[in-house]
């Protein structure tokens, strides 16, 4: 089989596992997510047979996400007594299990999405190598978006609270579109706008340089004026299901991630993206006054009551997940295992299963361990700082834009995060890992002949 075919079915397993395990409830599904799990495992098993790494110069990219791995695995295997003592704490000496992890059946099942992810991340790298390809991907991921949007937003005005065949229990005010939480939907929304943002200045830069060029009346400037308005529309759409999820922090982190993108297009003296900016904060507040802005806006409302601490919220549930990290700081209590492991530490909502610390930064810490949390963390941050260097640096307009809506969707989701569990929802983890690859599968450099494309 040659490169394209197998580049050809990264792409193909690549897209439907993004599908599957977004409109299966997030990923949250077992059995659709098992099918995931299969499908995504099979392809980079079968590219890795005929191909080996098949990016042998970016094996750099693949050592944390191996590293995490192989810690994972390491949480599951027996260990003599003498050093789970020595490195796990007290709970072993007392007849608890004989590996780090303190509950290894959530271990194991969370291996397993750890280990989608990083074939999802391989696979990503793998097809952003074509340029075409890597289009595709993100083309269809901004599909995946707008039908998310479309689908919350008909949740939200024709108050019809379904999930397909589920009828939901929980936000039944608010748009969530095939997730169970407004959260994670707000999550997903606000790592794929920065693309439909990008896009858009994407389409005004071309737009703006065949002007300069003379072409200002010809027939070929009119379809990139159209490509913006499309762009502008779809990004709309994207922005208006975040505002009618009234996520608060999904609503702040694509805030701030909007502000980053445009910030790094005035340090490069670009005027295009003031009237972009511009147009697309006027076109999302019309069409979400038009719908009613009073719901969301009264979810900001109670904000200074929970943060002065007058009442249970998931800012209560940070002291004990802070005493949890400390009471195993290097090996962790084992991945997904929070749930079980904070009940020794619980101080808040006592009479309910607190499955999350609300903070990934502060559960991933608890489940790794602070050193393979200070790795994962900052490998996202090395991640980041490439983006933006490729944006920086690059010759082509669709790799400097695409980079930079990479670093809007990282911001984004990196800021989220913060105060919420998305990097937990299967869904979630996988779209974001899949913009990591297509953040380090952009070029830095690019022939000059792509330079105007």
């Amino acid at each position: 089989m040659n490169g394209s075919s197998l580049a050809k079915t990264a792409e193909i397993a690549l897209i439907s596992g993004l599908v599957v395990s977004v409109l299966f409830f997030g990923g949250t599904e077992p059995a659709s997510f098992a099918a995931v799990e299969v499908l995504l495992f099979a392809a980079a098993a079968w590219i890795i047979a005929k191909r080996g790494t098949a990016v042998a110069e970016r094996s750099v990219y693949f050592a944390v996400p191996i590293f995490l791995a192989a810690w994972g695995l390491l949480q599951l295997s027996p260990l003599p007594a003498g050093i789970l003592r020595l490195v796990a704490g007290r709970r072993e000496g007392k007849g608890g299990p004989a590996v780090l992890s303190v509950a290894p059946y959530q271990t194991r099942a969370e291996l397993l999405i750890l280990l989608t992810c990083l074939a999802a991340f391989y696979l990503a790298v793998f097809v952003g190598g074509e340029r075409e390809r890597k289009r595709r991907l993100v083309l269809a991921l901004v599909a995946l978006g707008v039908g998310e949007a479309f689908y919350g937003l008909v949740q939200y005005l024709a108050n019809w609270q379904t999930i397909w065949w589920y009828s939901k229990k929980y936000d039944l005010e608010e748009a969530t579109g095939t997730y169970i939480n407004r959260n994670h939907f707000a999550g997903l929304l606000e790592m794929i706008l920065p693309f439909a943002v990008c896009l858009a200045l994407y389409e005004a830069e071309r737009l703006a340089s065949r002007r300069t060029r003379g072409v200002r009346h010809s027939r070929n400037a009119s379809p990139n004026f159209s490509s913006v308005s499309l762009w502008l529309a779809i990004g709309v759409v994207l922005m208006a299901g975040l505002v009618f999820s009234r996520s608060r922090m999904g609503l702040l982190a694509a805030a701030a991630s909007l502000l980053v993108i445009f910030s790094l297009n005035v340090l490069q003296k670009r005027m295009a993206p003031v009237a972009i900016g511009f147009a697309f904060v006027l076109l999302s507040l019309s069409f979400a006054a038009w719908i009613g802005l009073r719901p969301t806006v009264t979810r900001f409302e109670g904000l200074g009551e929970e943060l002065s601490g007058q009442q249970e919220t998931r800012l209560s549930i940070w002291p004990g997940a802070v005493k949890l990290i400390g009471e195993r700081p290097l090996v962790g209590n084992g991945l997904g295992t929070f749930p079980v492991a904070y009940t020794q530490f619980q101080t808040a909502f006592l009479t309910k299963n607190v499955n999350h610390a609300h903070n990934d930064y502060l559960e991933l810490a608890s489940d790794l361990g602070i050193p393979a949390a200070l790795v994962l963390f900052a490998s996202i941050v090395w991640v980041l700082i490439r983006a933006m260097r490729t944006f920086f640096r690059a010759e082509s307009r669709f790799e400097r834009n695409l980079s930079l809506a990479c670093v809007g969707s990282i911001v984004a989701i990196s800021l989220h995060s913060l105060a919420d569990f998305n990097l937990y929802i299967p869904a979630n983890a996988l779209v974001f890992t899949v913009i990591l690859g297509i953040a380090l599968a952009a070029t830095a450099e690019t022939p000059q002949a792509e330079a105007n494309a």
